[in-house]
């Protein structure tokens, strides 16, 4: 019941607008988007995503003392996987299989100060 209101939840996200902006640029190959102060970028390969912090001006962001949250669609169901910094301005974590390249989701990052910033990925 849980998994499905989530899956519900997730799903109404999806559709709503992912605030991506022309100006936020992909330094890693992956997808860029906007997430309230910070330029946020997802790289999925294989089984772990990387989720890598920027400002505004696109310099990077240390990610020591951030976590985050990727809820991710992966074969028409919602996968959680919980990131952890990982080096220079890079949040990683491992997914339960395989990822599609692009997927399609919510990353949630946790400031140090306990505010969070959402970024959609569609």
């Amino acid at each position: 019941m849980i998994s499905r209101i989530l899956g519900a939840l997730l799903m109404i996200l999806l559709v709503a607008d992912g605030g991506s902006a022309s100006d936020v640029q992909a330094q890693h190959g992956g997808r860029a988007v906007e997430a309230s102060e910070y330029h946020v970028e997802m790289v999925a390969k294989a089984g772990v995503v990387d989720v890598y912090l920027a400002d505004h001006d696109n310099k990077a962001v240390p990610s020591a003392g951030y976590k985050g949250l990727a809820i991710l669609v992966v074969d028409s169901k919602s996968q959680r996987i919980v990131l952890e910094p990982a080096g220079g301005s890079r949040l990683s974590g491992k997914a339960s299989g395989e990822l599609p390249t692009a997927p399609k989701g919510v990353v949630q990052i946790i400031l140090p100060n306990g505010k969070t910033a959402q970024a959609r990925f569609n």
